[in-house]
């Protein structure tokens, strides 16, 4: 069973984002954004954000389950592929430094609603 939406829009509409993308720029790719990594962490939060490539300057911000994720639906998710990419969007800090729309474009990837590059640019 996929992990759900429900758990997927707690987690990121529970995110401090103001405290979050100003992180980004100065993360390199693979590395993690949010939450700090610890046991209860992973535990409590059951996904994690880590730092994508970056694309003509704007950067990608993924969504993976974690294996110890107290939700069992996320959990048996990552323990099939800890680094499936379970949502993607593409921010912009330049035009979009509040990061508007990030966590709602994050939230229809994981859906599936946006089958091409999900964009969270944001307007100038």
């Amino acid at each position: 069973m996929p992990p759900s939406i429900k758990s997927a829009r707690k987690f990121l509409f529970g995110v401090p984002w103001t405290r979050v993308l100003p992180k980004v720029k100065g993360t390199s790719r693979g590395h993690r954004l949010y939450p700090s990594q610890t046991p209860k962490n992973d535990s409590k939060k059951n996904y994690r954000l880590d730092k994508g490539s970056v694309v003509n300057g704007k950067h990608e911000i993924i969504l993976q389950a974690n294996k110890n994720a107290e939700d069992s639906s996320v959990r048996e998710a990552a323990n099939k592929n800890s680094h499936a990419i379970l949502a993607k969007v593409v921010y912009d800090p330049e035009n979009n430094p509040n990061g508007d729309g990030v966590p709602e474009a994050l939230l229809a990837s994981f859906k599936g609603e946006n089958k091409d590059e999900d964009k969270a640019e944001g307007k100038k």
